[in-house]
């Protein structure tokens, strides 16, 4: 049977011994069991060299008729060797920027801040001004893909579906100068309601980080009127699994043993060659899918399209130092610190087969129970599925989560009198 990951080891991903594996549980202590972005070395040739000929004396000749008509002739003169231009990569090579999105009507480009970030969209089949957009975020090392069986089913229900890929992750750029946190990714969901959306509220729907990212945009205090409604799907408790080490609900000698697991960890991140080393050995299309088997409950769902949508970003040059800012950065701030400031109906949608944020280990109990029990106007779905129940079984999650919108419109003036 399978054991749960996100505070146990590695045998629930079924994996053992090989190098490539170890690498794979990197992943796993970081909230989302999928690979992302590595980048490559080239090699720059080395300039100034001269041919040593040059500086060789000439060679003794023998005094014959042949040798004195040869040394009468001025020798040729000797070039350096001519150094073939170096070409940078070419973005399209190495880019999921323009690619589009599985599932999506149209995949565009947003610019924030200087970035290029990937959006795709599906206009409602009949627009209504009584539907709310909805705007739907991604997991750590996945991308807008993910919500391939989404944007037909919420569009066909007046609703016009948004997907974005979070800067850093999917087809976005991949900023290696940027300060990955939750906090960066909440500006740039609630700016992209504002400048691309442009409505008055929406939707928001994520998936394990892409949850967490919601619920702090619900809890931002200048901002959480653009958010009318929220749908989490497994969510996380933090950009990786470093909010044990602060949390209220892991134990002393949890977090005395998490302490000494992260350290080896960021060791290992930030020494470079080896670093590389385990990378190299994550991004392969074999790995991925092994680790996708394991988080999938149906095995079918794994596909050529999946598996290629999060291998391609692995060959952007900066992947791997935004993979390492956000492995071993400021997790944030749990969900039960803020949930409080958080006003808006939640609908809690989560996979009962999840090995990586299971309902009974960690704050899977939070909120089943807890949340439920306790908050007003929150309701919770359990679907056969694994840590993506939106790709892995995504009829009974979107018949579940158009139930629930269909029944919104009431329990917002609800929310706003609070």
């Amino acid at each position: 049977p399978r054991q749960p990951v996100s505070q146990g080891g590695m045998a629930g991903l079924g994996l053992k011994c090989k190098p490539s594996v170890v690498g794979l549980y990197l992943f796993v202590l970081v909230h989302e069991a999928s690979c992302f972005m590595s980048g490559g070395m080239r090699a720059t040739p080395v300039r100034g060299l001269q041919t040593p000929l040059i500086n060789k004396p000439a060679p003794q000749l023998r005094t014959s008729s042949v040798n004195l008509r040869m040394s009468s002739m001025a020798p040729p003169p000797i070039e350096p060797p001519i150094e073939p231009p170096i070409e940078p990569p070419r973005k399209e090579e190495s880019s999921m920027l323009e690619t589009p999105c599985l599932g999506a009507a149209e995949t565009t480009t947003w610019s924030w801040n200087g970035y290029d970030i990937r959006v795709a969209q599906t206009p409602p089949a009949v627009p209504s001004n009584s539907k709310p957009p909805i705007v739907m975020i991604h997991g750590f090392g996945s991308s807008c893909d993910t919500w391939r069986n989404q944007y037909d089913a919420f569009a066909s229900a007046g609703h016009h579906v948004y997907g974005i890929d979070l800067l850093g992750l999917g087809g976005s750029e991949k900023a290696a100068d940027a300060d990955y946190s939750i906090m960066l990714w909440k500006n740039q969901v609630l700016d992209f309601v504002q400048q691309v959306v442009k409505s008055e509220s929406v939707i928001l729907v994520g998936n394990s980080i892409g949850s967490l990212v919601s619920v702090n945009c619900a809890a931002d205090e200048e901002r959480k009127h653009l958010v009318d409604g929220l749908v989490l799907m497994n969510c996380a408790a933090g950009m990786n699994s470093k909010f044990v080490l602060y949390d209220k609900r892991t134990s002393p000698v949890g977090k005395a043993i998490s302490s000494v697991v992260f350290g080896v960890l960021e060791f290992v991140l930030n020494t470079k060659p080896i670093a590389e080393f385990f990378f190299n050995n994550l991004r392969g299309e074999d790995n991925i899918q092994q680790v996708l088997q394991n988080v999938y409950v149906n095995k079918e769902a794994v596909d050529a399209d999946l598996v290629r949508s999060i291998c391609k970003p692995a060959d952007d040059p900066s992947a791997l130092a935004v993979f390492v800012k956000i492995v071993v950065g400021d997790p944030g701030t749990t969900p039960d610190t803020i949930m409080d400031q958080v006003k808006a109906p939640m609908l809690l949608v989560w996979g009962d087969q999840d090995i990586v944020t299971p309902l009974k280990v960690g704050y899977g109990p939070y909120f089943a129970k807890e949340l439920v029990e306790t908050r007003p106007l929150t309701e919770l779905v359990v679907v056969s599925g694994g840590h993506c129940p939106h790709d892995d079984c995504p009829e009974d999650v979107n018949a579940g989560v158009l139930n629930w919108l269909s029944r919104l419109p009431a329990a917002v003036p609800a929310r706003l009198n609070q």
